[in-house]
């Protein structure tokens, strides 16, 4: 049951990285920074990008219209996004998985040495935060006795 449950995780994990992927693209980004940062030498499935089921989910979350696909899956993922954005998951956001996020980006551009990519994808709110935990993490630690 672990292994099912840590193979759900991970797959949760893969459409989190195509979204933000699709919304990264959708803004301009490079396809080949866009394929850097999803790290495709680590995994052959990430290596397509985004697909259109991401694509029509962002749309609905965005509120843009939705591209003229009459794929039943295409409406489905776009009503979702819809969904997010209208029933509120997407407003104010929650202070927890704020300092989370900013923990995490703080970290990633620690580890990669590129604390100053913070402020190119980030909320300044969020970029703030994620360069605090960016400098703490850059100060050498005592060991510990």
């Amino acid at each position: 049951m672990t292994l099912i449950r840590a193979t759900d995780a991970s797959d949760t994990m893969d459409t989190v990285s195509m979204l933000i992927a699709a919304y990264c693209q959708r803004t301009g980004m490079a396809m080949d920074t866009l394929t850097s940062y999803l790290q495709t030498r680590q995994q052959r499935s990430r290596s397509v990008g985004p697909k259109d089921a991401e694509r029509h989910e962002v749309a609905g979350m965005l509120g843009t219209p939705r591209p003229a696909d009459d794929d039943q899956e295409a409406t489905m993922r776009f009503s979702v996004g819809q969904g997010y954005a209208e029933d509120g998951l997407m407003s104010e956001p929650d202070e927890q998985r704020l300092f989370t996020e900013a923990c995490l980006h703080g970290l990633r551009a620690r580890l990669c040495d590129d604390v100053d990519s913070l402020d190119n994808h980030l909320p300044p709110h969020v970029a703030a935060m994620a360069r605090k935990v960016a400098a703490v993490l850059e100060e050498p630690q005592p060991a510990p006795a």
